[in-house]
């Protein structure tokens, strides 16, 4: 549990920094490769990656953290090393299915002695309790990148971009993160989805489906653009 007065951000270890700040590298480094077809990507191309990853990327792991700690859980970012490896890898072929790390999130304690923790009362009760905490901190991924979505949905019709390079930042945020929460809706592997999907499947279907069924409009060309 976080404490009154402690910042969020003050409880981003330094190797957690190092970690995310090194998948951040890559994840804009693998973009811009993939993107801009494998040639020495531009400055405003790297620009318009870092923005979409940072908020697509970094928001979504810092909030399955936050929410974690606010249930009393050890939650810390960790790379994962050969995952960022294939990421670039497959940058220099046209296209990134990134796995740069996760999460990792355990319990600090357990508030109950050890007496009284399989009685029957108490196991349905930690049951409903822990299916509660993973159905929020699994949501919390998937749900910042549906309001950043949003924001860079109502940036982008507000006309308020004027340069040609600012609409492409925006419109690529808006995509990438669309993507990531659809991509993580899905109720399959170690995704975001599958964990909602177990916690809760009312709570899945009115947050994926809709979700899913969007992106795949975005992708075929058939969404709001």
């Amino acid at each position: 549990m976080l404490f009154p007065g402690v910042s969020y951000f003050s409880r981003v270890g330094s190797t957690e920094r190092i970690d995310l700040l090194l998948s951040w590298a890559v994840l804009v480094i693998g973009f811009s490769l993939a993107v801009g077809g494998r040639r020495v990507p531009s400055i405003d191309l790297i620009m318009i990656s870092a923005l979409g990853v940072g908020t697509g990327f970094l928001l979504h792991e810092l909030a399955h953290k936050f929410i974690a700690q606010r249930y009393g859980y050890w939650a810390e970012y960790r790379a994962n090393r050969n995952g960022l490896l294939i990421i670039i890898i497959m940058s220099l072929m046209g296209f990134i299915l990134a796995a740069p790390g996760a999460v990792m999130i355990h319990k600090v304690s357990n508030p109950y002695p050890e007496s009284t923790a399989y009685s029957d009362g108490k196991e349905a009760y930690d049951q409903s309790k822990a299916r509660k905490e993973q159905l929020w901190i699994s949501l919390a991924g998937p749900m910042t990148n549906i309001a950043l979505t949003a924001l860079f949905l109502v940036l982008l019709v507000s006309g308020i971009m004027t340069s040609m390079v600012s609409v492409n930042a925006i419109y690529f945020a808006f995509f990438i993160n669309l993507y990531l929460a659809a991509f993580n809706l899905i109720p399959f592997g170690p995704l975001d989805g599958r964990k909602i999907f177990e916690a809760n499947r009312l709570a899945w279907a009115i947050v994926a489906v809709p979700t899913i069924l969007i992106a795949l409009s975005v992708l075929v060309g058939r969404g709001i653009f």
